[in-house]
């Protein structure tokens, strides 16, 4: 796959993406397979690394797409780079990739079996999770009518903290869909707001990854409406107004410092 082949596919997974410059180093690089200059917008891909493996290759340019969307659009910035946003960005550019047929990975059956058996497992756990929801919910009922400390029995003889145990309620109070990860089921547990909640569900249903979900529960910022022409104007004559009174006054000070220094002569 050449470089402007790889450029054309990326243009075609994110409608209205800035527009970006990429580079093949035609280098090995054992610390990295590309990398991403903000400051110039340029994607650079050390081609040699894949040994003609395009899947690899295409993987490795929308990984650096994701950051230019990550910093154009979203205002990244600090150091770290691959936050939950990165992430979130790079799931759906994936996405997008599977569905116009651009780019996917063969998994051959013994990779897929190894991947049922993590998903089984991680389902597993969030069954568990639930379950010592409901046991903790008991135990904390019968702590009340003994007359025991609920915080102390937990931390002293289940050996779980006080954090993990409302956590557990709270996985349990949620009542979410069975077949979702451990991990997945702690993201949306977690969420407090209902709209963003939903949201999060409806992510999970639609298999999305846990960044994916995670994102779909941060609000979103309303759009700033863009001012009219007359409001413009308004304000660039407001702010004209201000410089001719500030020059007025300069004015007006060099002239009466010009009288006192004549005067003076």
């Amino acid at each position: 796959m050449t470089q402007e082949e790889v450029k054309e596919k990326l243009t075609k997974l994110h409608a209205g993406v800035e527009a970006f410059s990429l580079e093949f180093s035609g280098k090995k690089n054992g610390k990295a397979n590309g990398f991403y200059k903000p400051s110039i917008k340029t994607i650079t891909i050390h081609n040699r690394n894949f040994e003609d493996n395009d899947t690899l290759l295409f993987y490795t340019a929308m990984h650096e797409l994701a950051h230019h969307i990550q910093y154009t659009e979203h205002g990244q910035n600090g150091t770290r780079a691959h936050t939950q946003l990165f992430y979130s960005i790079l799931d759906d550019l994936t996405d997008k990739a599977k569905e116009l047929g651009i780019w996917k990975q063969e998994i051959d059956g013994e990779t897929r079996a190894l991947i049922d058996e993590a998903t089984k497992i991680s389902t597993e756990i969030a069954a568990l999770q639930r379950q010592l929801g409901e046991v903790l919910f008991k135990l904390q009922e019968t702590c009340k009518k003994k007359g025991l400390r609920f915080e102390e029995v937990v931390q002293r003889e289940v050996k779980i903290s006080d954090g993990t145990a409302k956590k557990m309620g709270k996985i349990a109070q949620a009542r979410l869909p069975a077949d979702i990860g451990f991990e997945t089921q702690e993201a949306i547990a977690g969420q407090s707001n209902d709209e963003q909640r939903a949201a999060m569900v409806k992510a999970a249903a639609d298999k999305c990854s846990v960044a994916q979900v995670k994102q779909a529960g941060i609000a979103k910022k309303p759009a700033k409406a863009e001012p009219n022409e007359t409001e413009t104007l308004l304000r660039e004559k407001k702010q004209i107004e201000k410089s001719i009174l500030s020059l007025k006054r300069r004015l007006n000070g060099i002239i009466i410092r010009l009288k006192k220094l004549k005067e003076g002569g």
